[in-house]
Protein backbone atom coordinates (compact mmCIF):
# COMPACT_ATOMS: atom_id res chain seq x y z
CA UNK A 1 0.00 0.00 0.00
CA UNK A 2 1.25 3.92 -0.85
CA UNK A 3 1.83 5.75 2.46
CA UNK A 4 -0.99 8.49 1.76
CA UNK A 5 0.97 11.29 3.25
CA UNK A 6 -0.15 15.07 2.79
CA UNK A 7 -1.19 16.49 -0.49
CA UNK A 8 -0.01 19.89 -2.20
CA UNK A 9 -3.09 20.76 -4.46
CA UNK A 10 -3.84 23.00 -7.63
CA UNK A 11 -6.99 24.52 -5.98
CA UNK A 12 -7.28 27.20 -9.34
CA UNK A 13 -10.16 26.42 -11.13
CA UNK A 14 -8.78 28.51 -14.41
CA UNK A 15 -7.83 27.28 -17.22
CA UNK A 16 -5.15 27.25 -19.56
CA UNK A 17 -4.23 27.76 -23.50
CA UNK A 18 -1.27 26.72 -25.38
CA UNK A 19 -0.67 28.23 -28.59
CA UNK A 20 1.21 27.46 -31.48
CA UNK A 21 4.59 28.76 -30.95
CA UNK A 22 7.34 29.95 -34.21
CA UNK A 23 7.77 27.01 -36.72
CA UNK A 24 10.60 28.93 -38.38
CA UNK A 25 13.05 28.44 -35.84
CA UNK A 26 13.20 24.99 -35.80
CA UNK A 27 16.36 23.28 -36.88
CA UNK A 28 16.22 20.60 -40.08
CA UNK A 29 17.58 17.95 -37.75
CA UNK A 30 14.79 18.52 -34.99
CA UNK A 31 11.87 18.71 -38.08
CA UNK A 32 13.51 15.57 -39.05
CA UNK A 33 12.52 13.61 -35.92
CA UNK A 34 9.31 14.75 -35.77
CA UNK A 35 8.92 13.95 -38.85
CA UNK A 36 9.79 10.31 -37.64
CA UNK A 37 6.83 9.84 -35.43
CA UNK A 38 4.46 9.87 -38.17
CA UNK A 39 5.55 6.48 -39.35
CA UNK A 40 4.98 3.38 -37.93
CA UNK A 41 7.15 2.52 -34.56
CA UNK A 42 8.37 -0.32 -33.30
CA UNK A 43 6.30 -1.67 -30.15
CA UNK A 44 8.46 -2.84 -28.03
CA UNK A 45 5.92 -3.32 -24.78
CA UNK A 46 6.48 -4.30 -20.75
CA UNK A 47 3.92 -7.58 -21.18
CA UNK A 48 1.00 -7.37 -19.10
CA UNK A 49 0.10 -5.91 -15.90
CA UNK A 50 -1.94 -7.00 -12.88
CA UNK A 51 -5.70 -6.78 -13.02
CA UNK A 52 -7.41 -4.88 -10.00
CA UNK A 53 -7.20 -1.92 -7.94
CA UNK A 54 -3.53 -1.69 -8.01
CA UNK A 55 -1.26 -2.31 -10.73
CA UNK A 56 2.26 -3.93 -9.98
CA UNK A 57 5.45 -2.76 -11.87
CA UNK A 58 6.91 -5.43 -13.84
CA UNK A 59 10.95 -5.53 -13.08
CA UNK A 60 11.71 -3.16 -16.84
CA UNK A 61 9.88 -0.45 -15.48
CA UNK A 62 10.72 2.74 -15.38
CA UNK A 63 11.28 3.84 -11.51
CA UNK A 64 8.87 6.22 -9.92
CA UNK A 65 10.89 9.42 -9.27
CA UNK A 66 7.25 11.47 -8.19
CA UNK A 67 3.50 10.55 -7.06
CA UNK A 68 0.48 12.88 -7.94
CA UNK A 69 -3.03 12.15 -6.86
CA UNK A 70 -6.55 12.55 -8.41
CA UNK A 71 -9.93 12.57 -6.91
CA UNK A 72 -12.34 11.86 -9.19
CA UNK A 73 -16.56 12.47 -8.95
CA UNK A 74 -18.99 11.37 -11.21
CA UNK A 75 -22.48 13.41 -11.71
CA UNK A 76 -21.28 15.53 -8.38
CA UNK A 77 -20.50 12.16 -6.30
CA UNK A 78 -17.32 10.91 -4.85
CA UNK A 79 -15.88 7.49 -6.41
CA UNK A 80 -12.85 7.24 -5.63
CA UNK A 81 -8.66 8.35 -5.90
CA UNK A 82 -6.18 7.61 -8.27
CA UNK A 83 -2.80 7.47 -7.06
CA UNK A 84 0.16 7.87 -10.12
CA UNK A 85 3.48 7.24 -10.31
CA UNK A 86 5.56 9.19 -12.63
CA UNK A 87 8.49 8.40 -14.69
CA UNK A 88 10.86 11.56 -14.06
CA UNK A 89 14.35 9.74 -14.86
CA UNK A 90 12.70 8.27 -17.70
CA UNK A 91 10.74 10.73 -19.50
CA UNK A 92 11.72 13.94 -17.83
CA UNK A 93 10.28 16.46 -19.67
CA UNK A 94 6.72 14.32 -19.84
CA UNK A 95 6.44 13.70 -16.35
CA UNK A 96 7.53 17.03 -15.02
CA UNK A 97 5.03 18.84 -17.19
CA UNK A 98 2.14 16.18 -16.07
CA UNK A 99 3.54 17.14 -12.04
CA UNK A 100 2.93 20.62 -12.91
CA UNK A 101 -0.32 20.77 -14.23
CA UNK A 102 -1.30 17.76 -11.34
CA UNK A 103 -0.65 20.59 -8.70
CA UNK A 104 -1.55 23.93 -10.29
CA UNK A 105 1.11 25.57 -11.02
CA UNK A 106 0.60 29.06 -12.11
CA UNK A 107 -3.14 28.85 -12.08
CA UNK A 108 -3.48 26.11 -14.49
CA UNK A 109 -3.75 22.76 -14.00
CA UNK A 110 -6.32 19.12 -14.42
CA UNK A 111 -8.63 20.40 -11.33
CA UNK A 112 -12.13 20.34 -12.65
CA UNK A 113 -11.49 18.87 -16.02
CA UNK A 114 -13.81 16.02 -17.32
CA UNK A 115 -12.65 12.83 -18.79
CA UNK A 116 -14.42 13.29 -22.41
CA UNK A 117 -14.00 9.82 -24.06
CA UNK A 118 -14.51 6.31 -23.01
CA UNK A 119 -13.25 3.51 -25.74
CA UNK A 120 -12.27 -0.03 -25.48
CA UNK A 121 -8.11 0.64 -23.90
CA UNK A 122 -8.64 3.88 -22.44
CA UNK A 123 -10.01 6.75 -21.09
CA UNK A 124 -9.22 10.10 -21.95
CA UNK A 125 -9.16 14.06 -20.20
CA UNK A 126 -9.28 17.26 -21.94
CA UNK A 127 -6.87 18.60 -20.47
CA UNK A 128 -6.32 22.64 -20.37
CA UNK A 129 -8.04 24.49 -23.02
CA UNK A 130 -8.29 27.66 -22.69
CA UNK A 131 -6.44 30.41 -20.34
CA UNK A 132 -7.33 33.89 -19.13
CA UNK A 133 -4.76 34.47 -16.32
CA UNK A 134 -2.82 37.75 -16.97
CA UNK A 135 0.85 37.31 -19.33
CA UNK A 136 -1.20 35.25 -21.71
CA UNK A 137 0.85 32.46 -23.63
CA UNK A 138 4.27 33.69 -21.72
CA UNK A 139 3.00 31.87 -18.66
CA UNK A 140 2.03 28.65 -20.13
CA UNK A 141 5.52 28.50 -22.00
CA UNK A 142 6.99 28.34 -18.21
CA UNK A 143 6.02 24.89 -17.68
CA UNK A 144 8.28 22.09 -18.91
CA UNK A 145 8.04 21.41 -22.87
CA UNK A 146 7.11 25.21 -23.24
CA UNK A 147 3.34 25.88 -24.54
CA UNK A 148 3.08 23.30 -27.27
CA UNK A 149 3.70 19.45 -27.44
CA UNK A 150 6.67 19.73 -30.06
CA UNK A 151 9.07 18.69 -27.55
CA UNK A 152 6.80 16.39 -26.04
CA UNK A 153 7.27 14.78 -29.47
CA UNK A 154 10.99 15.02 -29.29
CA UNK A 155 11.46 12.71 -26.18
CA UNK A 156 9.07 10.28 -27.75
CA UNK A 157 11.65 10.37 -30.38
CA UNK A 158 14.78 10.13 -28.49
CA UNK A 159 13.72 7.03 -25.71
CA UNK A 160 12.53 5.37 -29.54
CA UNK A 161 15.79 5.41 -30.61
CA UNK A 162 17.65 4.51 -27.65
CA UNK A 163 14.96 1.66 -26.96
CA UNK A 164 14.12 2.84 -23.37
CA UNK A 165 10.53 4.48 -24.93
CA UNK A 166 7.68 2.97 -22.04
CA UNK A 167 5.03 1.24 -23.56
CA UNK A 168 0.94 1.24 -23.30
CA UNK A 169 0.29 -1.51 -21.01
CA UNK A 170 -2.91 -1.51 -18.25
CA UNK A 171 -2.56 1.51 -16.06
CA UNK A 172 -0.75 3.52 -17.87
CA UNK A 173 -0.55 7.10 -18.03
CA UNK A 174 0.28 9.09 -21.18
CA UNK A 175 0.34 12.47 -22.72
CA UNK A 176 -1.27 13.29 -25.95
CA UNK A 177 1.40 14.41 -28.62
CA UNK A 178 0.24 14.07 -31.93
CA UNK A 179 -3.20 14.13 -34.27
CA UNK A 180 -2.99 11.43 -36.79
CA UNK A 181 -6.21 12.63 -37.81
CA UNK A 182 -5.27 16.21 -38.08
CA UNK A 183 -5.61 17.55 -41.83
CA UNK A 184 -2.68 18.84 -43.74
CA UNK A 185 -2.53 22.54 -44.13
CA UNK A 186 -4.84 24.57 -46.85
CA UNK A 187 -2.88 26.75 -49.15
CA UNK A 188 -5.04 30.59 -48.68
CA UNK A 189 -4.57 33.98 -51.11
CA UNK A 190 -4.19 36.55 -49.26
CA UNK A 191 -3.30 40.52 -49.10
CA UNK A 192 -0.48 42.03 -47.41
CA UNK A 193 1.03 45.44 -47.72
CA UNK A 194 -0.94 45.42 -51.08
CA UNK A 195 0.26 42.17 -52.81
CA UNK A 196 -1.47 38.76 -52.59
CA UNK A 197 0.56 35.85 -51.24
CA UNK A 198 -0.03 32.53 -50.99
CA UNK A 199 -0.10 31.19 -47.21
CA UNK A 200 -0.77 27.63 -45.39
CA UNK A 201 -3.00 27.88 -43.14
CA UNK A 202 -3.43 25.01 -40.85
CA UNK A 203 -7.29 23.35 -40.05
CA UNK A 204 -6.99 22.52 -36.40
CA UNK A 205 -4.16 23.23 -33.98
CA UNK A 206 -1.99 20.42 -33.03
CA UNK A 207 -2.28 19.17 -29.44
CA UNK A 208 -1.09 21.05 -26.92
CA UNK A 209 0.37 18.14 -24.61
CA UNK A 210 -2.07 18.85 -21.85
CA UNK A 211 -4.87 16.46 -22.99
CA UNK A 212 -4.02 12.84 -21.45
CA UNK A 213 -5.03 9.09 -21.45
CA UNK A 214 -5.18 6.07 -18.93
CA UNK A 215 -5.47 2.85 -20.27
CA UNK A 216 -7.27 0.07 -19.12
CA UNK A 217 -5.93 -2.65 -21.04
CA UNK A 218 -2.72 -3.21 -23.73
CA UNK A 219 -2.92 -0.03 -26.31
CA UNK A 220 -0.11 0.12 -28.73
CA UNK A 221 -2.08 1.61 -30.85
CA UNK A 222 -1.43 4.78 -28.46
CA UNK A 223 2.28 4.49 -28.90
CA UNK A 224 2.41 5.80 -32.04
CA UNK A 225 0.11 9.38 -30.79
CA UNK A 226 0.87 9.35 -26.89
CA UNK A 227 4.27 9.75 -24.41
CA UNK A 228 3.87 7.41 -21.46
CA UNK A 229 4.92 9.65 -18.18
CA UNK A 230 4.09 7.28 -15.94
CA UNK A 231 1.54 4.89 -14.17
CA UNK A 232 -1.71 3.77 -11.81
CA UNK A 233 -0.21 2.45 -9.00
CA UNK A 234 -3.37 2.73 -6.86
CA UNK A 235 -7.18 3.07 -7.83
CA UNK A 236 -7.17 0.82 -10.85
CA UNK A 237 -11.00 0.56 -9.30
CA UNK A 238 -11.79 4.02 -10.14
CA UNK A 239 -10.21 3.53 -13.79
CA UNK A 240 -12.77 0.76 -13.94
CA UNK A 241 -15.65 2.52 -12.59
CA UNK A 242 -15.07 5.38 -14.78
CA UNK A 243 -14.67 3.43 -17.94
CA UNK A 244 -17.91 1.31 -17.25
CA UNK A 245 -20.34 4.56 -17.62
CA UNK A 246 -22.56 4.41 -21.21
CA UNK A 247 -21.39 6.39 -23.55
CA UNK A 248 -22.59 7.94 -27.23
CA UNK A 249 -22.56 5.47 -29.30
CA UNK A 250 -20.02 5.73 -32.12
CA UNK A 251 -21.35 5.62 -35.76
CA UNK A 252 -19.07 5.96 -38.23
CA UNK A 253 -20.33 3.15 -39.83
CA UNK A 254 -23.89 5.12 -41.21
CA UNK A 255 -23.76 6.47 -44.92
CA UNK A 256 -25.45 9.42 -44.05
CA UNK A 257 -22.34 9.97 -41.66
CA UNK A 258 -19.92 9.08 -44.01
CA UNK A 259 -21.23 11.21 -47.26
CA UNK A 260 -21.51 14.41 -44.65
CA UNK A 261 -18.23 13.92 -43.89
CA UNK A 262 -16.93 13.77 -47.18
CA UNK A 263 -18.86 16.85 -48.56
CA UNK A 264 -17.37 18.54 -45.27
CA UNK A 265 -20.80 19.02 -43.39
CA UNK A 266 -20.15 20.62 -40.18
CA UNK A 267 -22.70 18.41 -38.46
CA UNK A 268 -20.58 15.46 -39.07
CA UNK A 269 -18.06 16.82 -37.30
CA UNK A 270 -19.94 18.21 -34.57
CA UNK A 271 -21.21 14.51 -34.77
CA UNK A 272 -17.86 12.93 -34.71
CA UNK A 273 -16.70 14.96 -31.50
CA UNK A 274 -19.76 13.53 -29.56
CA UNK A 275 -18.94 10.01 -29.93
CA UNK A 276 -17.89 8.06 -27.02
CA UNK A 277 -18.59 11.24 -25.05
CA UNK A 278 -19.55 9.90 -21.07
CA UNK A 279 -23.50 10.56 -20.75
CA UNK A 280 -22.68 11.30 -17.23
CA UNK A 281 -20.14 13.90 -15.91
CA UNK A 282 -17.10 12.77 -15.00
CA UNK A 283 -14.02 15.19 -13.47
CA UNK A 284 -11.09 15.57 -11.26
CA UNK A 285 -12.91 17.09 -8.03
CA UNK A 286 -9.41 17.82 -6.67
CA UNK A 287 -5.57 16.85 -7.58
CA UNK A 288 -1.88 17.55 -6.84
CA UNK A 289 1.19 16.15 -5.66
CA UNK A 290 1.40 13.48 -3.30
CA UNK A 291 4.10 14.29 -0.17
Amino acid sequence: MVDMGRYQCGDSDFDGVFRDGCKDCQTESTFSRRLVMHTPLVLLGFGGAQQGACVEQSSSSPSITKTVFMDVAIEGQPVGKILIGLYGDTVPIGAQRFAELAVGKRGIGYKRKEFSKIVKNYIQNVGVRSFSLTGGSEDAAKFTGGDTSDLLVDEMVRLEEQNRRPKHVRGSVSLVALDPTRPPPKSKLVARDGTLVMIEEQVRPPPNGTEFMITTGDAPELDQTNTVVGQVIQGMDVVDRIHNVKVVNENTSSPYFQVAKLIGDSRAVVAEKGFNRPYEKVLISKCGELR
